[in-house]
């Protein structure tokens, strides 16, 4: 009597099943993924724009702290900590088209020459990339298997991209310079304008560091919700 009654569950089961049209459900799932991947893309492009709408206002803040090198202004310092943080935000490709795309707003709000613009939009996607590639990629800030401890993750990544993010600003600097005004300076020349770049890039670095993780938190709390 008791195999009797599994056979009649298992026939029902069998039955159930037969009756569930699988392509439909597959359609259902294909639709699911597509709105949800819709939904993704819509997000970022918002985030996208609000990131480029603060980097431009934050810009727009003039007010200059001396040194001995060069002049830093906060307003770009933190239009370049806003940039920075746009990977954590929207991904890596979306934080490097932020940065492109920024030389072409700026372009339009302040002008002056196209390749200037362009050439600042590329130093601004290579110093996204730095970023992402120090902190996220080889040092693993955010990552629980990462090789050394949290702090020190964060201090040789910040050294480094104070190396490297200038020296790329220097030379890009140098070819727009050779490109369109026909000057070739010297290395005296270049060396003065790597360390006038790290000192301008200092402190949106510092600024970076001290909020980086705090932000990837907050990311990562907007992606359980989303």
């Amino acid at each position: 009597m008791k195999n009797t009654d599994e056979n009649d569950q298992q026939i029902d089961l069998v039955d159930e099943f037969n009756q569930i049209n699988v392509d439909y459900e597959i359609s259902k799932l294909n639709k699911a993924g597509k709105h949800t991947r819709f939904k993704s893309e819509t997000l970022k492009i918002t985030l996208v724009s609000l990131l480029l709408s603060m980097s431009t206002a934050v810009s727009m803040i003039n007010v200059v702290i001396p040194l001995v090198i060069t002049g830093v202004n906060v307003g770009f310092v933190l239009k370049y900590f806003i940039i920075a943080i746009s990977f954590q935000v929207v991904g890596i490709y979306w934080g490097m088209t932020i940065g492109l795309l920024d030389g072409l707003l700026q372009f339009l709000v302040w002008g002056m020459s196209p390749l200037f613009r362009f050439t600042s939009g590329i130093g601004l996607a290579i110093w996204v990339l730095l970023f992402w590639l120090m902190y996220d990629k080889i040092f693993k800030v955010y990552s629980k298997g990462k090789c050394f401890s949290r702090s020190l993750s964060l201090i040789i990544s910040g050294f480094l991209v104070f190396i490297f993010g200038p020296l790329s600003s220097a030379s890009i600097n140098f070819i727009w310079s050779y490109v369109e005004l026909g000057e070739m300076y010297g290395f005296i020349q270049f060396i003065n304008s790597w360390l006038a770049f790290m000192v301008f890039d200092l402190f949106a670095i510092v600024l970076f560091t001290l909020t980086t993780n705090r932000i990837q938190l907050l990311t990562n709390k907007l992606l359980i919700y989303r």
